[in-house]
C-alpha cells in the first residue's frame, strides 16, 4: 500500500528485525563458543593435571617434543587413566604452537592440524611463561557431558528465538501505533485543505502531534484565516467600489434626466453640477489606480534627496488659507539640523497632504493642527496632530482600510473617496517606512510617519 503509515511501520519492523536478528546471532554464537571452551577446558584441566605437568617437564628438559609420543602411549602421567595400558586411557593430542599435531594416542592423528573446536578447548602448555604447545584430550567424562552441553545450548537458542519473536511482534504493534500517531496530523491537514478547496475559507485544523506538526498546523490556520479575511475584504471592497461609483453616477443621471424632461433648465449652473460629479468620479478612479499600483509595487518613484523640514512647511503653506477659513490654527514644529531623506518628494507630499486634510476635516473651529518634524535615531518622524474628537480603538484598527470612513467623516465629507489613508499607507511602505495612528476619544489624534534618514536605515 502506498500509505505513509504503512511505510513507516514497515521501516520500523525491518529495522527491528535486523537489530534483533543480529543481536540474537551474535549472542548465540558467543554463548556457544564461550560455553564450549569453558566446558572443555574445565574437564581437561580436571583430568589432565599430571599429564600437563609431565609434558611441560619433558619440553623443559629436551627443548623439543621428542618423547611426547611415548609419554602419551605409555600412560605415564595420565592421572586417573594411568596404568590402564595402551589405548585404554583417554584419547590425547599434543600440538605445536602452529597447531600441528606431533604426538597422539592414535598415531593416525599425527600430522594433521587442530580444528577450530579443538583449538577452543585445548590446554596451553607453557615453559618459563612461554607457550610451547597445546594438549587436547577427549575423556569419557567430557564425551558424556556433550549431551548436557548441547541441551543447554539448545535451550539458549530457543530462548533467543522466542525473545526475538516477541520483540518482532512488539515492534509491529509499536510501529503501527507510532506510525498512526505520526501521520494523524496529516489527515487533519488533508481534511482542512479539502475544505478550503471547496471554498470553506477559514477552516482550522487541530493542534496535535509533535512540535513540528503543531508549527505546520499553526501556519496553516494562519494562512486559512488570512484567506478568509482576504475574501471578506475583497467582497467588502467590491461593494464599497460599487457604492462609491453609484453615488456620482446617480447624481449625474438624475441631473441629466431632469434637464431632458425640462424640470431643470439646460444652463451652465446645472451642467456645473454634472461636471463636479465627473471630477469626483475621475478622482475616485485615479485613487483606485494609484492604490492598486502601489500595492503591486508597480508605482514608480522618483527618489531624490528631500529636506523634511522644507517639505512640512510647504504642505502647511498649501493648507494655510483653508485652515484660516475654518478658524483652525495650522502650524509647524521643526527640529534642529534635520538630515535629508531619500524619497519621492511628490508622493511624500501627497501623504502629508492627506493627513493634514483629514486633520482639518475632523478638527472643530478654534482647534489646532500641528505638523511636527523631528529626528529619532536613524529615522525622521512626521507627526500630524489635531485637537478633534479622536478615534475609538475599533476605528483605529480599521482606519487605514480602503473606503473606511467613520460616521462623522461620512457626514462631513461627501466628496472624498475614502482611499486617502490606504494610499498613504502604501506610499509610506514603498519608502521603507511605516505609518500608524495614536488616538483617544475626546483628546484628538496623532498620525505618525517614520522614514529612514539618508545616512541610515529604518531599524
Amino acid at each position: 500500500m502506498n500509505k505513509l503509515w504503512v511505510r513507516l511501520a514497515g521501516v520500523f519492523v525491518i529495522i527491528t528485525l535486523i537489530t534483533v536478528g543480529t543481536v540474537a546471532v551474535v549472542v548465540n554464537r558467543t554463548t556457544t563458543t564461550s560455553f564450549r571452551r569453558y566446558v572443555g577446558q574445565q574437564n581437561m584441566a580436571n583430568s589432565s593435571g599430571d599429564l600437563v605437568q609431565s609434558l611441560e617437564n619433558l619440553y623443559a628438559t629436551t627443548s623439543s617434543w621428542e618423547g611426547a609420543q611415548d609419554l602419551l602411549t605409555s600412560g605415564r602421567g595420565g592421572g586417573r587413566g594411568a596404568g590402564q595400558g595402551r589405548g585404554a586411557g583417554p584419547s590425547s593430542l599434543v600440538a605445536q604452537t602452529d597447531y600441528l599435531v606431533i604426538a597422539a594416542t592414535d598415531s593416525e592423528q599425527i600430522g594433521r592440524t587442530l580444528d577450530q573446536n579443538e583449538r577452543e578447548v585445548a590446554l596451553v602448555l607453557t615453559v618459563n611463561g612461554k607457550t610451547v604447545g597445546y594438549l587436547v584430550r577427549a575423556t569419557v567424562g567430557m564425551q558424556a557431558l556433550d549431551h548436557a552441553q548441547q541441551n543447554f545450548l539448545d535451550d539458549v537458542s530457543r530462548v533467543l528465538t522466542l525473545t526475538a519473536g516477541i520483540a518482532v511482534l512488539l515492534a509491529v504493534a509499536i510501529g503501527l501505533g507510532f506510525a498512526w500517531l505520526l501521520v494523524r496530523p496529516l489527515r487533519y491537514l488533508r481534511i482542512s485543505a479539502a475544505q478550503i478547496t471547496r471554498g470553506e475559507l477559514g477552516a482550522q485544523m487541530p493542534l496535535v502531534g509533535t512540535s513540528e506538526f503543531r508549527e505546520v498546523a499553526t501556519a496553516f490556520n494562519a494562512m486559512s484565516a488570512a484567506l478568509a479575511e482576504s475574501r471578506l475584504l475583497r467582497q467588502r471592497m467590491t461593494s464599497d467600489i460599487a457604492h462609491e461609483l453609484r453615488s456620482p453616477v446617480s447624481v449625474m443621471r438624475g441631473q441629466l434626466e431632469a434637464m431632458m424632461d425640462g424640470v431643470f433648465p439646460l444652463n451652465t449652473e446645472q451642467l456645473a453640477v454634472v461636471y463636479d460629479q465627473t471630477l469626483h468620479l475621475g478622482r475616485l478612479i485615479e485613487d483606485l489606480r494609484t492604490l492598486t499600483r502601489a500595492e503591486a509595487d508597480r508605482l514608480p518613484l522618483e527618489i531624490t534627496q528631500v529636506a523634511p523640514g522644507g517639505l512640512s512647511q510647504q504642505v502647511v503653506s498649501d493648507f494655510a488659507s483653508l485652515a484660516q477659513d475654518q478658524g483652525i490654527v495650522l502650524s509647524t514644529d521643526l527640529g534642529d539640523n534635520l538630515p535629508s531623506i531619500k524619497a519621492d518628494a511628490g508622493r511624500l507630499r501627497q501623504v502629508l497632504a492627506n493627513l493634514v486634510s483629514n486633520a482639518l476635516k475632523h478638527t472643530p473651529t478654534g482647534g489646532r493642527v500641528t505638523v511636527t518634524t523631528s529626528q529619532h535615531g536613524s529615522y525622521i518622524r512626521f507627526v500630524v496632530s489635531d485637537t478633534g474628537s479622536g478615534l475609538t480603538p475599533e476605528q483605529v484598527g480599521h482606519i487605514f482600510e480602503r473606503f473606511y470612513r467613520t460616521d462623522e467623516a461620512r457626514q462631513r465629507d461627501q466628496t472624498g473617496s475614502g482611499l486617502g489613508l490606504a494610499i498613504s499607507q502604501e506610499l509610506v511602505r514603498l519608502h521603507q517606512g511605516r505609518i500608524w495612528v495614536e488616538s483617544q476619544v475626546g483628546q484628538g489624534s496623532q498620525f505618525i510617519v517614520e522614514l529612514p534618514a539618508a545616512d541610515g536605515q529604518y531599524p
